[in-house]
């Protein structure tokens, strides 16, 4: 029977927008934070009036 691996996440409120993330990337890879940052980025991005 495969072995359960329990995952760590993260809960992030910014405004009314949640960010739940749940790191899958490897050690050499980006940070929490960095994707973090690129997603609020992004988000900032959508929501800026034309």
């Amino acid at each position: 029977m495969p072995e359960r691996i329990e995952q760590e996440s993260y809960t992030y409120q910014v405004s009314k927008v949640k960010f739940v993330v749940t790191p899958i990337y490897k050690p050499s890879g980006e940070s929490v934070r960095d994707i973090l940052e690129k997603l609020i980025l992004t988000e900032i991005e959508i929501q800026k009036p034309p």
